[in-house]
């Protein structure tokens, strides 16, 4: 989710203290896209939008509160002009982990690249052409 001024919407999850895009684990039958809008209401407070293109993919394993996961994750392409958030649809537990969240140039991306977590890890590599308009014509898989 990029703003007017293409500062993109990072959370700060913890553990394991990673920046990461709103979303979120897909509900019984619900599709992708459905997902990404009601997550983005939840996280958010944004509603009334449409969903942009997929532009990422990516696979990634990880442990949280002991248990591993194998998440299958699409990345939306969404622009929106200025939206303050609002945490208000947040679950209890996304209270606790969701620590902080911030607009991001990818000046601040780049800069922070060494003493910050992203995810995808490329961010600061894959938001440019987007940031430029180049949608690509399929998603591309961001590596971890």
């Amino acid at each position: 989710m990029l703003d007017a001024r293409d500062r993109l919407l990072l959370f700060r999850w913890k553990p394991p203290n990673v920046w990461i895009t709103p979303g979120g684990g897909l509900k019984p039958s619900e599709t992708y896209e459905q997902a990404a809008l009601r997550e983005l209401w939840e996280e958010t407070g944004l509603t009334g939008v449409g969903l942009g293109p997929w532009v990422w993919s990516r696979t990634t394993v990880f442990k949280w509160r002991g248990v591993i996961y194998e998440a299958q994750e699409q990345f939306y392409f969404i622009r929106v002009q200025d939206h303050t958030v609002s945490l208000d649809g947040l679950d209890p537990v996304e209270v606790v982990e969701m620590t902080e969240h911030k607009w991001w140039s990818i000046e601040e991306i780049l800069a922070a690249k060494d003493v910050e977590t992203f995810a995808p890890r490329r961010l600061g590599e894959l938001l440019p052409p987007l940031i430029a308009g180049e949608i690509p014509p399929i998603p591309i898989n961001t590596g971890t």
